[in-house]
């Protein structure tokens, strides 16, 4: 014997999202630095990152490797839930020259953006 779905002739609208609906990367809490002065992070070496910015199993970063260096920023930007976070594991020099390549939400970027006017020049000499 042979199942048919049922109700597929039936469906002729798909689902609409509430009118009020957001983006989960519009609601999103991003952490911003409070100064990039205050961002003293590694610049080299190896780091282990905590399972609460990076679950993947994957959390140890060589930062001589330039990939996992942005793959760490991104992880840091993405993930961190305090100032903290990134102040202890971001470098200010280091970000503004990996800004620019870092595949980033854009609500993200622009909240840093916004805040640190200097990174969007750097990008912008960049492109």
């Amino acid at each position: 014997m042979t199942r048919r779905a049922t109700n597929l002739s039936q469906r002729r609208t798909s689902p609409q999202p509430p009118a009020d609906y957001r983006p989960y990367g519009d609601r999103r809490p991003y952490v911003v630095a409070e100064t990039l002065a205050e961002l003293h992070g590694p610049t080299g070496g190896t780091v282990m990152l905590p399972r609460h910015l990076d679950w993947s199993g994957h959390a140890e970063y060589d930062l001589d490797r330039p990939a996992r260096l942005a793959s760490m920023y991104k992880v840091v930007l993405t993930e961190a839930s305090t100032v903290e976070d990134l102040n202890k594991r971001l470098d200010a020099d280091l970000l503004r020259r990996l800004w620019p390549t870092l595949w980033l939400p854009s609500q993200l970027r622009q909240r840093w953006e916004s805040k640190f006017p200097e990174i969007t020049i750097t990008r912008n000499n960049v492109t």
